[in-house]
């Protein structure tokens, strides 16, 4: 993820986050597969307690929604222990795909209190590129509800009570290939100063490696062929380190497969009220010939509408490189 402040679904093609990008980013019953294919499986506290420990395995694109009822006021507390870095988890409130908190970008630990009663899901996936190689994990989940009537509850480890926003972000270190072009893609993800290394392998004319400072933390990699001219590009998804979480992207194409030029992504105001109610937390992901960008919708009073703006962007030739031009603007 493939996970966002929400995990988008998945299509084929060496890329991290597709399929349908308007879709999105629990334990002794059986589990239930819903219809977008995410298995649900409801997490039960054994009496006299308010904690579960889940140790399971998922493959490939498989993820599973853990889910539970708690209280506003309430805290949770969860932590992932997992035999593959790229497995994450992330925390979606009652009746939202809108998580408020991403594994991927603040770690394995999550606490943090309740805003209002219903329903939680903790969903646990693996990123994109580990699904695509059919990856797998095996995983312990630690879930813990504390406060009101369950004050009384046991503690979670100690590693799980640590609070999410200092968990450092995990590095990249992803090799993707797609049409004989192959890209490796590091970047240690240090809250300050980060940067980005692409390293290109099978161009015809220039296959230095390319290095540049990068104003936040990457939260995905993605190869993509979104213009057909049979030549890749390679995109770099990021965010900014703060509570803003504002997303912006690395990418460059490879010119006919001889050497890589940048790809330019315009402002959100270009597009005629794009920009309006933006409050960070970007997904993007390759979609079918687009680049897909989505985020959560403020109102003007600064609380969230509970609804999403989705542009979709067309890959064009520009004056010194490519330009990531909004063909569509869409709300749901």
């Amino acid at each position: 993820m493939s996970g966002g402040a929400y995990q988008l679904p998945k299509r084929s093609g060496r890329v991290r986050i597709a399929g349908q990008l308007l879709a999105i980013l629990t334990l002794a019953a059986a589990p239930v597969l819903a219809e977008d294919g995410i298995r649900k499986e409801p997490v039960h506290f054994e009496p006299g307690t308010s904690q579960a420990s889940i140790v399971a395995h998922i493959k490939g694109d498989e993820t599973v929604d853990y889910t539970l009822r708690a209280k506003a006021g309430q805290t949770m507390k969860a932590h992932l222990k997992a035999t593959n870095p790229q497995a994450y988890f992330n925390v979606l409130p009652p009746g939202s795909e809108t998580a408020v908190f991403v594994g991927s970008t603040s770690g394995d630990s999550f606490a943090g209190k309740l805003e209002a009663d219903g329903e939680y899901t903790i969903r646990v996936y693996l990123m994109r590129a580990a699904a695509r190689r059919n990856e797998s994990t095996k995983y312990t989940l630690d879930v813990a509800i504390t406060g009101g009537a369950l004050a009384a509850a046991s503690a979670v480890p100690a590693a799980a009570a640590a609070p999410a926003a200092t968990a450092p972000a995990k590095p990249v270190d992803e090799k993707l290939e797609l049409q004989g072009i192959t890209f490796l893609v590091t970047s240690p993800n240090a809250a300050s100063g980060n940067t980005v290394r692409i390293v290109p392998a099978g161009l015809e004319i220039d296959n230095a490696p390319i290095e540049q400072p990068v104003d936040g933390i990457v939260t995905g990699v993605e190869v993509g062929d979104i213009n057909a001219d049979l030549s890749p590009e390679v995109y770099v998804y990021v965010r900014s380190a703060d509570e803003a979480a504002r997303g912006s992207l690395i990418a460059y194409s490879a010119n006919k497969k001889k050497s890589l030029s940048g790809i330019y992504l315009g402002e959100l105001s270009d597009a005629p009220g794009a920009a309006k109610g933006y409050a960070g937390h970007d997904d993007f992901a390759v979609v079918e010939g687009v680049l897909a960008r989505r985020f959560p919708i403020q109102g003007a009073d600064g609380k969230p509408t509970g609804k999403t703006r989705q542009l979709q962007y067309e890959l064009k030739p520009g004056e010194a490189g490519w330009v990531l031009k909004v063909d569509r603007v869409t709300e749901f």
